[in-house]
């Protein structure tokens, strides 16, 4: 049983940004968990190496940014994975508009 259902009456964190709001929905439609906050962790809301790679395909074509797959891993709630692309990162391609 997921253990989140249990606590379905305790409210979410807010997104603090626009960049928090649209990790927001790209993880709730990866994770298909509703709601997702900021303080929430990507595995134990049952992310997977799969669902990660989705996320940062996701995060791409919202910012043009791509980060890497293990840049989720080491930044694993939402709060911190936003602030993690928010800054420059070695390898990290940048995509931009023509």
């Amino acid at each position: 049983m997921d253990d989140r259902l249990l606590f379905t009456d305790a409210p979410a964190v807010p997104a603090a940004d626009e960049t928090e709001a649209a990790l927001v929905r790209l993880w709730e439609e990866a994770l298909q968990v509703r709601p997702i906050g900021r303080e929430d962790n990507f595995f134990e809301l049952g992310g997977t190496s799969m669902l990660a790679v989705r996320i940062c395909a996701g995060v791409e074509r919202v910012t043009g940014t791509r980060p890497s797959v293990r840049e989720l891993f080491d930044a694993d709630t939402l709060a911190d994975f936003a602030l993690h692309i928010g800054a420059p990162a070695p390898g990290r391609v940048l995509v931009t508009a023509a």
